[in-house]
């Protein structure tokens, strides 16, 4: 009888310490999910990355800003080589044209200012396109510096969706840095926004030069002057 009482006794007392083990290993499974929880909970918040379209538009405006740009000192260069470029002689006798007289050769394109003691001043120029250009004297009516633009009848007839008025300055103005109007129709002698259009048939009848040839020829000449275009 005593040994059965003490195997219940070892029994008891084996059953007792699994239980307290068992008891000990979900205490620390708790313990380490609270902490887990608790660490999550203190995480800084990350910020989201800013969205893949505003980085799109943004990369789009600054290729945009930086083709234009691009396109500026193209044309600028364009423009500084075309005017530094030496002309050759002119191959028209103008010996016969008095100083001061300003000659125009339509199918070279090319201006001539015929200056004392028979020197000439030689520009490239643009004229005008197929059926747009003609030929005769006339005279300088008026001078301007960086003048605002209107377009004349025939361009506004065959283009009607241009702009009734263009202020001077504004890059999108055709007459460039300064003009010197004709007593001829509506015709001008004027700059350009467009270089790359100087030394072909491009206009309405009007002359185009570089900015630079038209400030040029603007201080060497006055209103009055004889102005002669030739086919």
């Amino acid at each position: 009888m005593r040994r059965v009482v003490r195997s219940l006794v070892v029994l008891f007392a084996l059953y007792a310490m699994a239980a307290w083990a068992q008891s000990s290993v979900q205490a620390q499974e708790t313990d380490a999910s609270v902490t887990a929880e608790q660490r999550s909970d203190a995480a800084p918040e990350r910020r989201p990355e800013q969205a893949p379209e505003q980085k799109s538009e943004q990369h789009q405006e600054k290729a945009q800003e930086s083709a234009k740009e691009k396109e500026k000192a193209q044309a600028k260069a364009q423009e500084q080589t075309s005017e530094q470029k030496p002309l050759e002689a002119p191959k028209l006798d103008l010996s016969s044209y008095a100083a001061g007289t300003i000659v125009v050769e339509t199918s070279e394109r090319k201006l001539h200012l015929v200056l004392a003691e028979g020197e000439v001043i030689t520009y490239p120029v643009g004229v005008g396109k197929a059926g747009k250009s003609w030929s005769g004297t006339g005279a300088i009516a008026g001078k301007y510096i960086r003048p605002a633009w209107s377009p004349p009848r025939r361009l506004k007839l065959e283009k009607p969706g241009t702009p009734d008025y263009i202020p001077g300055g504004s890059p999108k103005n055709p007459m460039g840095a300064a003009a010197m109007t004709l007593n001829v129709d509506q015709y001008a002698i004027h700059g350009t926004n467009d270089p790359g259009s100087i030394g072909g048939f491009v206009s309405f009848g009007c002359i185009r030069m570089h900015n630079r040839d038209i400030l040029d020829l603007y201080k060497r000449v006055k209103v009055g002057t004889r102005v002669v275009v030739l086919k």
